[in-house]
């Protein structure tokens, strides 16, 4: 038996953008996997049948039972005809992707995070741009730089270059505050589906010196990422240069 039968009354859900450049089914996705992840849907929750879901996306059927094939492979929800569909304990997909950013890398090592935006800049993926995202050549993009303090001591500076075709006003969100990677998965709802890392080490040079506070030329982690979206495209490079006597890297996902 369900803990509980839901409605659409009582779920916070968000109808599909038809003049959004990801698919419908994939936001529908997206709002669902959302829903379950911060436990606004919980484990053996009676979801709403399909023609009422259908309703509040303003879709098809078929488009909805796109969106719900999906959360069944990835073991989120069970579709059992005649009996409607369950809500199954949540993976950690989100928890994963939002554990990289820096913000929880440092919650993670108990210091407060902080932050200081040094560059933001609108620009257009040319020759100049990352190699990995000249795919994406004439797309419009944003540069932002910042600079990154753990209990207001600075310990990295990021050079982060991202395609903002789906998110022409990324640029007006408040960097000093916000998490890149919470704003793409909850306000832009954008289908991130894999992150590759590169981690190196390099020397300080003067202007790192200068930014991070060294007296003279230290060794810095040089830890290099590519996010991809679920139709393999690119859409970030970061570039995040952290001294490596205050900062490490932890990476673990389990499903």
């Amino acid at each position: 038996m369900p803990a509980r039968v839901r409605t659409v009354n009582d779920i916070p859900l968000t109808p599909a953008d038809p003049a959004s450049p990801i698919p419908l089914y994939h936001q529908i996705y997206m709002d669902l996997l959302n829903l379950i992840q911060t436990n606004q849907l919980l484990p053996d929750d009676l979801m709403p049948p399909e023609m009422e879901l259908m309703k509040v996306y303003n879709v098809s059927r078929q488009t909805l039972r796109d969106a719900m094939e999906l959360l069944e492979k990835e073991k989120l929800i069970k579709r059992t005809a005649g009996k409607g569909t369950v809500v199954l304990a949540a993976q950690n997909r989100i928890q994963f992707i939002m554990s990289q950013s820096f913000a929880m890398q440092m919650q993670t090592m108990g210091y407060k995070p902080g932050s200081k935006v040094l560059k933001l800049n609108p620009c257009v993926i040319d020759q100049k741009s990352p190699a990995k995202l000249q795919c994406k050549m004439g797309s419009p993009a944003l540069e932002l730089v910042r600079l990154r303090f753990a209990n207001d001591e600075p310990i990295g500076v990021q050079y982060t270059t991202i395609v903002i075709d789906s998110m022409r006003d990324l640029a007006e969100n408040d960097f000093n505050n916000e998490s890149l990677y919470n704003l793409l998965l909850t306000k832009y709802r954008l289908p991130i589906n894999q992150i590759d890392y590169a981690v190196s080490a390099v020397t300080a040079d003067p202007w790192h010196q200068v930014l991070l506070k060294l007296e003279k030329a230290e060794p810095l982690l040089l830890i290099q990422t590519l996010t991809y979206l679920d139709n393999g495209s690119p859409i970030e490079v970061t570039a995040s240069f952290y001294r490596a006597d205050r900062f490490e890297f932890t990476n673990s996902q389990k499903f």
